[in-house]
């Protein structure tokens, strides 16, 4: 390239901070390259993981300000780090939201997706979740799509840069109830989903049904202290 095409030099980086920036750009995605693990390959300790383990590490608060409860197992399974970066990795969890109202419940999904972007400004838009129901596919709209902490290798921001973004969708008590039967011990049969992206990058991920399982125990428990 020339002066007038490369744009590393159009912002007068020297030739050591261009073959550094290349060398951490692709170091970095050898590092979180791989984001989407098929359910086949969700992590041992994940598969292995109890009803009863959920329930019991499962959080409660209370949040007054919106008149509601959060029961969430976010905190049952913590994955491996693939980046010493804080907050880069692709995660799930279910939550239980519970209006103080009404008493009613919604059952709430949340994935954390790690993706790469050609430049800062390159990101996703996640529009829909589809995924498994009793009485077939399922396709709704998303509660909550919004961008999460993101790392440039550079002060300019060129080149590739690792993204987050936070989505919520909603599943029925229906739908997390035949989720969490078909939990046998030694044989997860993990629950897949598909978040649509409109470019056509696609997220597919799995939530095993021990802790659908774990979630409802922890909310049964709940209720009991309620009294």
């Amino acid at each position: 390239m020339n002066a007038i095409t490369d744009p590393m030099r159009k912002a007068g980086w020297t030739v050591r901070s261009r073959i550094r920036a290349t060398i951490m750009s692709a170091g970095l995605a050898a590092i979180l390259g791989a984001t989407t693990a098929p359910a086949a390959d969700l992590p041992e300790r994940l598969r292995a993981m109890t009803p009863e383990a959920f329930g019991a590490t499962a959080t409660l608060k209370h949040d007054p300000g919106a008149r509601r409860t959060i029961l969430s197992t976010e905190a049952g399974h913590v994955p491996s780090r693939v980046s010493p970066i804080r907050h880069l990795l692709s995660d799930n969890h279910l939550r239980a939201v519970i209006d103080w109202r009404t008493g009613a419940v919604r059952y709430e999904v949340h994935q954390r997706i790690l993706y790469w972007g050609a430049h800062a400004r390159d990101r996703r838009g996640y529009a829909a979740a589809s995924y498994e129901a009793p009485d077939g596919l399922r396709v709704g709209g998303l509660i909550e799509a919004r961008d999460g902490e993101s790392f440039c290798p550079n002060e300019d921001n060129l080149g590739p840069c690792a993204h987050t973004r936070h989505i919520v969708f909603s599943i029925g008590e229906e739908e997390l109830r035949a989720i969490a039967a078909r939990h046998r011990d030694g044989a997860p049969d993990p629950w897949a989903f598909r978040i649509a992206e409109p470019g056509g990058r696609h997220w597919e991920d799995a939530i095993v049904p021990a802790e659908a399982a774990g979630l409802l125990i922890a909310l049964d428990r709940h209720r009991a202290a309620q009294g």
